[in-house]
């Protein structure tokens, strides 16, 4: 699955896993991320509809950093917010799209309380 999927498809007793304060998210990859996963969990709830199927959502916001350029409000996060340019607003869309979609598997440890993505690097 890829990475937008894990952070908006995987539950835990119903609840989002970044949402149960007693879990970490921890990764397992070759390649670093552009951003914390934690960051692109906080994007993505900005502008996917947790738990929804692809054609409830608009994955333009996941797929297409021209899009994302021309139609996000990069107020509504805090790591967003601090791209004021166009290009600076580009370079941080482009960013985001690598990042949501590399593949991962996911793991839940139930014994450590870790939600762990492990990249396909």
């Amino acid at each position: 699955m890829k990475l937008y999927q894990a952070l908006t498809q995987v539950t835990l007793n119903t609840q989002m896993v970044d949402d149960l304060p007693d879990f970490q998210i921890t990764t397992v990859l070759d390649q670093p991320l552009n951003f914390a996963p934690t960051q692109l969990y906080h994007y993505i709830d900005a502008v996917l509809k947790s738990g929804s199927r692809h054609d409830e959502n608009n994955l333009l916001y996941v797929t297409d950093a021209i899009f994302i350029t021309e139609n996000y409000n990069f107020k509504q996060t805090e790591f967003a917010a601090l791209a004021t340019s166009f290009e600076e607003r580009v370079t941080l869309a482009r960013k985001i799209v690598a990042d949501l979609n590399r593949h991962v598997s996911v793991n839940l440890d139930l014994v450590q309380h870790e939600f762990q993505l492990i990249f396909v690097d």
